[in-house]
């Protein structure tokens, strides 16, 4: 195994020495000051954050976050679900009408006072209550689970999109949009709710029009002209009063976001914090955050308020305008009394069809903000599977080439058999950071079979920069990257991570891939990622895969299959390649971190990066390193933590693997 490493704490004898830039060169610049550029995108319709966006980019980005599903391998499942709520929901509305006359009949027997009359219609009632209300309950019912079907493959999608192409890293490095996080759980589940709630809404608005308009206009003409008047009128006056509630929304959910996000880091970084004495600064800045929500909530309280104001009115007012336009032809006797309860009735519905965005002006503003936030992370994604997240001038390319072809590659033109391949070359790297400065010029070195490199300088030289460009995370500058890995012809199988990423981008898709887990080249940072699971799961990271989130046998019959079915989980779980119980316990005796099986089993699951310390998760990760057996390892600093005893043990390892 051939090791590429950035500084040790200590010298140590290596074959070779590499220094970056002898001048050390600015960091790239702080990306929270850079977050107020990345607002606009004009080619792909991104507004602002915070900003209102014109209906036109409100529906299209409506529209390609909802299109996917109905589309999708799901997509026969979910129109028969569809269908079937459409047809409860218009089942309903029979029943409603229903209603509507039994109603009449009803109070005009009280008003004749016919007993026998009353008792019959009391007993039609009942009997209506008992057929029509499971329509209403399965009706609803059938929306909820579409609703969860429907969240749970967006879910799906969008964590597969985010996780693709490094895009998560590109969003976190860039600080491109706030809270990634809390828009794939909160904004996707209000997303599919609301938008199969309005979509019901509205046919069953469209159907309640066309039931209740010949009820209404056949009981006397003039209403139906107040009710559009009234209708008209009130829409107009809220969307008035209301015109800034979707801005407010949006901003609300980005500062909750924020809030959560400030006693999250408390909670990853406690010791940190207690070590510190910071108690009081974390305070501070938690206060600031709560703060800034706390204003902007009752500045949309403040509107809200407005609104109720008149929407209240609006909506008590309707209880005595039908009977008070009717009342007339009853005092004349023209109509009987069960004929203004069904005006009452049949106005009421016309009007709540009319008056939606009255009665639900808040709860569209809100989803606006949804759609906005979920249009804008859409928006981001689809860049990143584009290539334009990181869109440069000149690139820094990464190739993969297969051994054999590496004994071409000699500078005098011949082709001399070697006995130690070739595995990393490096031609005229210029690395550069963001703002343009230059890190490191014209860097080219050769790795080879069981050579071993150390790369020093001073702190903000590009040591770490480089590693980064070499894994593909930092493409800013120019020069090739060629690995030579066995099979290089399939780039799938080239890289791994000692970090929760795909780390790769190849010479046919510049852009990055998600790759294979079966890797020959292994990333070791200086800070471990300890992932949600078990002490086994900690050592299988990332190669294997050990059924990560068990599944009881009471709902695994009831899960859909885009939650089961995992990509490449063929790859990832080689049960012919991956260690065994044995050889587990072996590994960990082997980076002398026994003692843990001491205190936990194998199948313990715990907060580890609480319960380890810093050194013995970097000594974790080497036994992941071990486990692995790459042809070549690249190595950040990652014995910072150990004494000078274990780091030396640990190399002596990789050595003899």
């Amino acid at each position: 195994m051939s090791v590429t490493t950035g500084r040790p704490r200590r010298r140590r004898n290596w074959s070779r020495r590499f220094s970056s830039s002898t001048t050390p060169a600015p960091l790239p610049p702080d990306p929270d000051k850079q977050q107020e550029q990345k607002g606009e995108e004009s080619d792909d319709g991104v507004v602002a954050e915070g900003k209102n966006p014109d209906l036109q980019t409100l529906f299209r980005r409506f529209w390609k976050v909802a299109a996917p599903y109905w589309a999708s391998d799901d997509k026969v499942q979910a129109r028969l679900q569809l269908a079937g709520v459409f047809a409860l929901t218009l089942a309903t509305t029979g029943i409603s009408v229903g209603f509507n006359f039994l109603g009449r009949d009803f109070f005009n027997s009280l008003a004749n006072k016919d007993q026998e009359q009353f008792t019959k219609q009391l007993l039609y009632y009942l009997g209506a209550f008992a057929g029509g209300i499971p329509f209403f309950v399965l009706r609803d019912y059938a929306r909820e689970t579409l609703s969860l079907r429907w969240r749970s493959w967006m879910t799906r999608y969008y964590m597969d999109r985010y996780l693709k192409n490094q895009t998560f890293y590109k969003i976190q490095s860039q600080s491109i949009i706030d809270n990634p996080d809390q828009r794939i759980v909160d904004d996707l589940s209000s997303f599919t709710g609301t938008a199969i709630s309005f979509s019901l809404t509205l046919f069953n608005a469209a159907v309640d029009l066309i039931s209740f308009s010949n009820i209404l206009y056949g009981i006397y003409p003039p209403l139906f002209v107040v009710l559009l008047v009234y209708s008209i009128g009130g829409t107009a006056i809220s969307v008035f009063l209301g015109r800034g509630l979707v801005t407010l929304n949006f901003l609300q959910e980005k500062k909750e976001a924020d809030f959560r996000y400030g006693l999250v880091r408390v909670r990853e970084n406690a010791e940190s914090i207690a070590f510190y004495g910071g108690e009081e600064s974390e305070m501070q800045l938690l206060l600031q955050r709560f703060r800034s929500a706390f204003e902007n909530l009752t500045q949309l309280l403040i509107a809200s308020r407005n609104l109720d104001f008149f929407t209240s009115g609006y909506r008590y007012l309707i209880q005595v305008l039908p009977a008070a336009v009717v009342a007339p032809m009853y005092f004349s006797g023209k109509i009987e009394f069960g004929v203004i309860n069904q005006s009452v009735s049949a106005f009421n519905h016309i009007l709540g069809d009319f008056s939606l965005i009255v009665y639900q002006f808040q709860a569209i503003s809100a989803f606006s903000a949804v759609i906005n936030r979920l249009g804008e992370f859409d928006d981001l994604l689809s860049r990143s599977n584009s290539r334009s997240l990181f869109d440069t001038v000149e690139d820094i390319h990464i190739t993969y080439k297969d051994f054999r072809s590496s004994s071409t590659l000699e500078s005098n033109g011949s082709t001399p058999p070697e006995k130690n391949e070739t595995l990393l070359e490096i031609e005229n790297l210029i690395l550069k950071t963001p703002s343009e400065s230059t890190l490191i010029r014209d860097l080219s070195l050769t790795i080879k079979e069981k050579d071993n490199l150390l790369i020093s300088g001073p702190s903000g030289s590009g040591k770490t920069s480089l590693l980064r460009a070499m894994a593909g995370l930092w493409k800013t500058g120019t020069g090739k990257i060629i690995y030579y890995v066995k099979g290089g012809e399939d780039p799938e199988q080239s890289i791994c991570s000692d970090v929760n990423t795909p780390l790769v981008n190849t010479a046919q898709e510049d852009h990055g891939i998600s790759l294979s887990r079966k890797s020959r080249i292994f990333f070791l940072p200086q800070k471990p990622y300890m992932v949600l699971g078990t002490l086994r799961q900690q050592l299988l990271y990332p190669t294997w895969v050990d059924d990560v989130v068990p599944i009881s046998d009471g709902t695994k019959q009831n899960l859909l299959p885009f939650l089961t079915n995992l990509p490449n989980s063929d790859t990832m779980n080689d049960e012919s390649m991956k260690p065994t119980t044995d050889e587990l316990i072996k590994v960990l005796e082997d980076v002398r971190l026994g003692y843990l099986l001491a205190r936990f089993s194998l199948d313990s699951t715990q907060e580890w990066s609480s319960v380890l310390s810093l050194g013995e998760q970097q000594r974790l990760a080497f036994a992941r390193l071990l486990l692995s057996k790459p042809q070549l390892a690249l190595l950040d600093e990652s014995t910072s933590a150990l004494d000078e005893a274990n780091e030396g043990h640990l190399y002596q390892k990789i050595r003899a693997a």
